[in-house]
């Protein structure tokens, strides 16, 4: 626990234990006072209630429980008081899961509730109940980090869990066996650095989100999510997509101000990706008619999978939006021939062999070096901030691409937090990189973020819009649109399900305008996107033909001697990219 945390509780006068409870060998029991005749009732094993808890606004009271289990390891449970009403069949199942040996007997299970409701400890601390900062001090399932105003402030659960947070060997270790294969390795030390940056979102005021390693099986994605994993705890950080959305609300929730690891986008229904991926960034689960106050988070997190989410949406026949991809960043993760490495490291000659041993040794040493980065954060807050902001600016300077568009300043922000945060842990000497390792790092993923964009400049929804209609053309040209240079032609072929008309600006027909029913346009062609939107962005690409101050053009005359306002589409939109 950090030197910092005053174990300062507010005092009350109770007195120790009930009238009738007392502990004996064989632990808590009772004798009622009141019947000569009685005989005492064994309840539970020894359990003693060390404090009281409730939030800042005087609501929320819990207790704090504390027992030896039948291996004589400690147990600590910040319970709320709300597992007391009805039957109380869940607290029973909890203490039992943790190892508290308890009585059967329905009189035995009454008095239990009744010891744990009478009795109130030593004092009231403040509670919380989800993890993550709490004014100026960080709250883990296991111990409190930084400034707690002289109260002890403790993380009260409903179910007892460290959520991923343990630790096992030193940071030394963890620097010689983990964080020295990310060098040179742009993916693994960019996943490192992502775990150092999400405690530092809310400090920052920096949004949730999210980033995507894609690339064909066996080339060591999840090993990325074991690097960044470690930095906090075990191998059982990393969760999977297999789930449902309403699933990974409470998932988020236990990892809010933390980092998420989720392998294998593949595994989660396709029609629950989009919304799920919104979900998670924006930090705020469904609202139902029962629930008042909605659950709320902000973190980061990081995914693995075969395919992007623009092929997982793609597959249900829906759209992948710019809100969908600023929000959860494609980065492909096999670098070249050794996978997701770079290189190999000193003393490896094979991939397979360096991947293997990099996720041994992040089951073996892990934990220490986050509870030290927070310890140092919340140490001088103020000047961490400063270097964070410095090295996240520097980072943005350098690498913006010029003329960029809306969106890839809104990503660009992304890489450079987590740039950022690997360099101040690196200020910090905790990860045993040389300076601007993770600088280059986030610079490498960020490039091949760029590299599979259509346009830099220009929106991804005007591209998308582009591609869409030039898409429609491709496929219809012949089928649906009628030929206008065949007007008279009596051996013109029938078309069924007009969309438009199609004509050449000249007897040589070398370039045609599609001339686009105003209903179809906006119904088939604009599927999914704004119809407004993409007659804007033709216009600007100079490929709308257009009548002054109108969106529309008259049709040459058609089979009914008539001229129809359509949507005119030159055909150099064939020639985009």
């Amino acid at each position: 626990m950090s030197e910092s945390l005053a174990d300062k509780i507010v005092p009350i006068q109770q007195p120790t234990m009930p009238e009738g409870f007392s502990f004996g060998e064989n632990g808590l029991n009772y004798l009622d006072p009141y019947n000569d005749n009685a005989n005492p009732v064994w309840i539970c094993s020894k359990l003693e209630v060390t404090a009281s808890t409730r939030d800042r606004n005087g609501e929320n009271w819990g207790r704090v429980l504390e027992f030896q289990d039948m291996e004589k390891r400690k147990k600590r449970w910040v319970m709320p008081m709300a597992m007391l009403a009805g039957r109380g069949d869940a607290l029973h199942s909890t203490l039992l899961s943790m190892g508290l040996s308890i009585s059967n007997s329905p009189k035995a299970k009454n008095l239990l509730a009744q010891y744990i409701q009478s009795c109130h400890g030593a004092g009231i601390s403040i509670c919380v109940e989800r993890i993550g900062w709490f004014e100026k001090c960080y709250v883990l399932p296991t111990q409190t980090i930084g400034d707690t105003d002289g109260q002890q402030v403790l993380y009260q659960t409903d179910f007892p869990s460290q959520l991923g947070f343990q630790t096992a060997g030193t940071i030394e270790q963890w620097q010689k066996n983990v964080a020295k294969f990310a060098a040179g390795n742009s993916r693994i030390a960019f996943a490192i650095s992502a775990a150092f940056t999400a405690p530092l979102l809310s400090k920052l005021g920096i949004e949730g989100g999210g980033f995507h390693f894609r690339g064909e099986s066996s080339k060591g994605k999840t090993i990325t999510l074991y690097a960044a994993g470690s930095v906090w705890g075990s191998h059982e950080r990393k969760k999977t997509w297999r789930a449902t959305s309403n699933g990974l609300e409470m998932t988020s929730y236990q990892h809010n101000d933390s980092l998420l690891l989720l392998d294998e986008m593949g595994e989660m229904n396709p029609r629950e990706i989009g919304q799920t991926v919104y979900m998670l960034a924006n930090g705020q689960a469904k609202q139902r008619h029962n629930d008042a106050h909605p659950k709320q988070w902000r973190l980061l997190f990081i995914s693995t999978g075969e395919i992007d989410l623009k092929s997982a949406l793609a597959e249900t026949g829906n759209t992948s939006r710019a809100g969908h991809e600023v929000r959860l960043v494609d980065i492909e993760a096999v670098t070249g021939e050794y996978g997701v490495f770079d290189c190999l490291i000193d003393g490896y000659t094979d991939s397979r062999l360096q991947a293997e041993t990099l996720q041994e040794q992040t089951n073996k040493y892990y934990g220490a070096v986050g509870i030290r980065f927070l310890e140092k954060f919340t140490e001088n807050e103020a000047e961490s901030l400063k270097a964070f902001r410095t090295a996240y600016a520097k980072f943005i300077e350098l690498y913006t691409p010029k003329e960029a568009n809306s969106q890839v300043k809104r990503v660009i922000n992304r890489f450079a937090m987590v740039a950022a945060g690997g360099e101040l842990a690196t200020v910090y000497g905790l990860t045993g990189w040389q300076q601007m390792e993770a600088m280059n790092a986030a610079k490498a993923c960020f490039d091949s973020w760029v590299s599979n964009l259509q346009s830099s400049t220009h929106s991804q929804e005007e591209m998308q819009a582009i591609a869409q209609v030039r898409g429609f053309i491709e496929r219809y040209a012949e089928s649906r649109f009628s030929n206008l240079n065949r007007v008279n032609d009596d051996h013109k072929p029938n078309i069924g399900d007009r969309a438009g008309y199609r004509g050449g600006e000249n007897e040589t027909g070398i370039e045609y305008t599609y001339y686009f029913l105003q209903e179809v346009f906006k119904k088939e062609v604009c599927k999914g996107i704004s119809w407004k939107l993409a007659l804007n962005t033709l216009k600007k690409h100079g490929y709308l033909k257009h009548q002054p101050d109108r969106n529309t053009h008259l049709t040459p005359e058609t089979e009914t001697g008539k001229r129809v306002p359509s949507y005119a589409v030159k055909s150099t939109i064939l020639e985009s990219e």
